[in-house]
């Protein structure tokens, strides 16, 4: 719980408006897991690379695996440039005292240093897919 507090926090700090005067570009996209369709809910966060001079963006994921970026406003879109991205997947239903379930996805995807994901958004390049393996089986 305290690890989940502590990376929304710093998706956060990374989506904070920056006042930048740039025009946002309307950013959509579609997270699946291999093998098992789309990934029904959770968020996309966009961080810049290297500190960027823009702020990140971040979109929930829709039922059907779809995103629409934010920035300041629902669905205001992103500044154009190149960003990691890391994708939380869904909460778990039921509250908690709901059993633990296994994440729909791997963990690592949480993570911006583990998730190896990058996009680049671009007038041009403004929609991305994003693959993610299920969670590794034990052993």
């Amino acid at each position: 719980m305290l690890r989940q507090f502590a990376l929304l926090l710093v998706a956060a700090i990374a989506v904070a408006p920056t006042g930048c005067a740039a025009k946002k570009i309307t950013v959509t996209g579609k997270v699946t897991i291999k093998g098992a369709g789309p990934l029904p809910g959770g968020m996309v966060v966009f961080a810049p690379v290297g500190g960027g001079t823009s702020g990140g963006a971040r979109g929930y994921i829709r039922e059907d695996g779809t995103f629409t970026l934010s920035t300041d406003s629902a669905e205001d879109g992103s500044f154009a440039g190149k960003y990691r991205v890391l994708v939380f997947p869904p909460p778990k239903k039921g509250g908690e005292d709901a059993p633990a379930l296994p994440p729909p996805i791997d963990p690592r995807y949480a993570e911006f240093d583990t998730s190896g994901l990058e996009a680049e958004v671009t007038p041009e390049h403004h929609h991305f897919e994003f693959t993610l393996d299920p969670p590794a089986k034990k052993k």
